[in-house]
This record gives structure tokens, sequence and C-alpha cells, in this order.
């Protein structure tokens, strides 16, 4: 039978250190409770048994056994809005959500994802270049990159995913989808109601008069399909339009945080931004003569997903997923097996959570130094971004150059040997691509950005395909920095006559070359202090005050950054 999981303390309820059953305690305490208690640890509560979860062969035998824990379907209400989803759902009815939705994301429409990735990316360097006066070779300031990435995504998923084409303001034929502005939630839920009743009867139109988009997902095509057939259950309208409107939101809000957050820690590890921009320089010499347009999918993404590229992307994802809880209950008493090997016992309507910031800080399963870039009290830095952990050796000549390894203790093993694994393994159970360069390949259940088992994010592989091409086409030619005005010297007696041109009434044309020839006059220690105050505000920003009913995102203050030309940086020699 095993042994039973010994329950902890209600301290871990009521004490202001722990406060497990907080939402969003995972993470506001990382790794610090389990590095106490344990990987998995039980709680008794007077709402019920609830397992802590950052143990990552326990997450993946819980994942994979999908009839003894179940998803508790009650909990995601918020997103089945508009009619039941694939994500929704639970038993045969997912199963039949999951067939009808699966076949829509292939390489055919990633390669449209790939193009209008691209094309969007530099769409919002454009609108950058618009808001400030002196366009885009002159440094731009952005207050909040979130709203601009998140009408990046939305693009991208418009156009990829439906067929609908949105352009940015200043484009031709403007047209929007309703969720770009922000609105009354009431308001906002009607006019995506009605938008996406006009949608669908759009594509049914499109179906019966044989002129459906060729070159895109065709998200809604498959679904109405199912509504008409009698050889599977009949998706009704709520049907839908619910998955529909899950794709709409999973494809722009999940990916849109990604980027703001990876230019955010691009800004705050300039190290790591010149190591990747150097990366690109090599990779992007062999299509030089390419616009960015002509990129060949998928060979180009392969290859930078592979490299240092795909190593940010991941170590993002790593310190800051969307989601950071992910919910399951068990049917009836379960049996589990621990890293040591001991069989517990967990009792039926059990309640657990993959603690998804937890356990990507576990330190038994990811590569680690023992001391912390930027807090001498820390015990490793996991909590650092280091796209560097993601890197092993490698015997390919061509990629040796952008290989590196971190040293740490020995990592663990979970569910099978280790080995070197490439992009697409881990979106995939396949086996890796013996001819692609490596990444660390953590172990089963380690790394949970898009779940893990059966329901892992279908759209995993349209999400990395859009954040390489973002990404590339955003440091292949610019920087980007951290704003620092709010912690720039005031200006002094120094200052000259034609920087103060302009006086009180200065135009911004004029405030910011005064602005950049204050910060021109500090001296590398000057300057190392100045980016140091931003990059303490940024990481109290990112390590305290996140939030969100759905998705993990700036919800209070914001992080402002600077995006220049390469060769226009104020501290492109920190290190």
């Amino acid at each position: 039978m095993g042994a039973p999981i010994k329950p902890c303390s209600i301290d871990l309820i009521a004490s202001p250190s722990h406060r497990v059953l907080d939402p969003l305690w995972a993470y506001h305490k990382l790794y610090s409770v389990f590095a106490t208690y344990g990987d998995a640890f039980l709680v008794v509560s007077p709402w019920g048994l609830y397992l802590a979860n950052a143990s990552p062969s326990v997450i993946h035998q819980i994942a994979t056994r999908r009839t003894d824990w179940v998803k508790p379907i009650e909990h995601y209400a918020v997103v089945e809005q508009f009619g039941p989803n694939v994500v929704t759902t639970e038993g045969s009815t997912w199963r039949e959500h999951r067939k009808i939705t699966s076949g829509s994301f292939n390489e055919k429409s990633n390669a449209v994802v790939w193009k209008e990735s691209i094309r969007q990316a530099q769409q919002m360097i454009k609108a950058w270049a618009r808001r400030n006066s002196n366009g885009a070779d002159s440094a731009m300031e952005v207050g909040d990159v979130y709203p601009d990435a998140a009408t990046t995504s939305m693009h991208i998923i418009g156009r990829s995913g439906f067929g609908v084409k949105l352009l940015w303001p200043g484009e031709e034929l403007e047209e929007r989808l309703p969720l770009d502005q922000p609105k009354k939630v009431w308001e906002g839920h009607a006019n995506l109601n009605s938008y996406l009743h006009e949608l669908l009867e759009l594509k049914k139109n499109a179906i019966k008069d044989g002129t459906a988009e060729k070159d895109s997902l065709d998200l809604m095509v498959p679904l109405i399909e199912a509504s008409n057939t009698g050889t599977s259950t009949k998706f009704t309208t709520a049907n839908i339009l619910g998955n529909a409107f899950i794709f709409l939101f999973a494809g722009h809000e999940t990916t849109a945080n990604s980027i703001t957050f990876l230019l955010i820690f691009l800004a705050l590890n300039l190290p790591a931004q010149r190591r990747l921009q150097s990366t690109l320089d090599t990779l992007l010499a062999p299509h030089s003569k390419q616009t960015p347009q002509e990129w060949p999918y998928p060979s180009l993404f392969n290859t930078l997903g592979n490299s240092y590229l795909g190593a940010c992307i991941n170590e993002q994802l790593r310190l800051i997923a969307s989601v950071t809880m992910i919910p399951k209950r068990s049917i009836g008493p379960q049996t589990l097996t621990l890293e040591d090997g001991r069989t517990v016992r967990v009792p039926g309507n059990t309640f657990q959570h993959f603690c998804v910031p937890s356990v990507h800080r576990n330190p038994h399963y990811w590569p680690h130094k023992p001391t912390s870039l930027r807090d001498p009290a820390a015990k490793n830095d996991l909590n650092d971004f280091v796209p560097e952990r993601w890197l092993l050796p490698t015997s390919n000549p061509s990629t040796a150059a952008d290989q590196g390894q971190t040293d740490g203790e020995e990592i663990k093993e979970s569910g099978g040997k280790h080995h070197k694994t490439t992009i697409e393994e881990l979106e995939s159970s396949d086996g890796p691509d013996i001819g692609a360069a490596a990444l660390f390949n953590p172990p089963r259940g380690a790394f949970l950005p898009f779940s893990h088992g059966a329901r892992a994010c279908l759209g995993r592989r349209f999400a990395m395909v859009e954040l390489v091409g973002v990404l590339a086409t955003l440091m292949k030619d610019y920087s980007v920095e951290l704003d620092v005005r709010d912690f720039a010297p005031p200006p002094t007696q120094t200052t000259t006559a034609s920087e103060k041109k302009g006086g009180a009434g200065q135009g911004a044309e004029e405030e910011e070359d005064i602005f950049e020839a204050m910060m021109k006059r500090l001296d590398e220690g000057e300057k190392r202090a100045v980016y140091g105050k931003a990059q303490e505000r940024a990481w109290t920003i990112l390590e305290r005050e996140l939030g969100g009913l759905v998705t993990l995102q700036c919800v209070g203050r914001k992080v402002p950054l600077r995006f220049c030309r390469r060769g226009g940086e104020m501290f492109g020699g920190l290190s």
C-alpha cells in the first residue's frame, strides 16, 4: 500500500512567511517553502487536502495518469465565457475537442506564423518610431512594452489563426479586434461576442463558397465542419465560439507576456544581450541578401531556436511562465513514487498544484552556479536570468562557439537517462533531432511553460515560432536598455548653454538631447551606479509586483525601456 505522505502543520496556511493557500504563493515564495518541507508535501486545511508539488517525478506521474488525476474544470469558468472549449472540458468531451482542434496546428500553418511574426515585429518598431519624434534611428522610449506586445501577438493570431489581417495605426485599411483598446468589461465582452458571431458566419460562407483561407491555421474551419458531421459529437455554436475565444485569448496574452519579459530580461543582463546579438550576426550572415520576410521556414527557425536565442527564450519561460499553478484533483486514493523510491498514498479528492515557479527553481534538477549574480546571500543563481544554463558542450564546430556549461551540483534524472535536446523535443515526445545543436533537456516534469502530459498546450510550437521570429527581428538591428531617466543625475552648472537650449519651454527633442548629453558626461562608475538603480527597480517589480487573474503580468508599476539602433547604446560597455 505504501506509507502516507506526512501532513504539514497549520503554519503553512496561516504564517505570513508561507501562506501556501494564497493563489500566487509559489510566485512569491519560489522554492523556499519546498527547501524546508520537501519537493512534495501535503497540507491539511479546513478546506480540504492540498498537495503542493515541485517534484518533477511526481508531476510527471500525475500529468500522465489522466483518469486518476483530473482537471478541476470548475476553476476555469473565467475562460468559458463564450462556451465550452479544449481548456475547460474533461474526459470524453475534452478528447473530442482535442481531436477536432489539434489538426489545425501544422507546419504549413506555422510558416504563416513565422512570416507574420516578422512583419508584426517590424510594425511594432515603426509604431515606437512614430511616437518618438526623432524616428527609428534615434532612441525610442517605451514606458510599457506590454500593450504593443499584446497588439503584436493579437495581430499574429488574427492573421495566422483566423485569416483576419489586422493593421497598426498608420497602416492603410486599418482593422482592429475589439480587445485592442481598453474597454469596460461588459462592453468588451459584448463587442467580442458580436465579432466572433460575425466571424463565424463569414467562415461558414467561405467554406460553402470554397473561398476559405488557404494559408492560415483556419482554427474555426474544423470546428464548423465538426458541427455539420454526424460521425462525431456535434459541435454547437457555443463549442465553436468557446474554442475560438480560447485560441484568441491564449494565442496572444501568453506570448505577449513572454515578449515583454524577454525584453526586460535582456535589458537587465546586457552581456547576455550582446551575446545574443553576436549569435544573430553569425547565424543570419548567410541570409544577408534576404529581407526578414524572406527568411526561410523551418530551417532558419530551427537554427535560431537551437542557438543562444532559444536559450534566452527558454530561460525567460523558466523564470516567469505565464501560468504559475496547474491544478489537478485525485479521483479516489492514489499511490505515487517519490524521488527516493518510496511509495506513498494520497487520499481521494486531494487538490494539488504543479507549482511552476518552484519546480523551475528546484536546484536538484537545474544547472546552476553556487552564487547569484545579484544576491550575495543566495545559495545559487536560479533566480537570475542566465541563458547559458541551457547550453551544453557540442562536438559540432559550427555551434561550438555558441555553447557554454554552467557549474553546479550533479543534475538528478527523472524518468530516464539524461541527454541533449533540441527545441523541437521540448515540444514533442518523439525524441531528439540528432542533427541539431543541443540545448539542455530538463528532466520530465521539471519544465512546465506549456504544462505537461496529454493536456500540454496545443499551440506550443506556434508560440515558439512567434517568439523566435519576433525576437530575431527586433534584436538583429536594435538594442534594449532600461530607461534610467528617473535615476539620472540632475542638470548641473556644467551643462552648457547649447545643452540648455529651449529653457523651461523646450521641446521633447531638445530635452532628449540634454538628457543624452548629461549621460555621456558620466564615467563608467557613475553609469554603473545609475543603471544599477534601474536594475534594482526592475527586479523588485518582477519579483514582488506581478499578478493577474489568469496569466502572470505587470499589473502595477511597469518597467520602462529604451530602444536604439545597435551602436547607439548608453550603457553598451557595462558588464
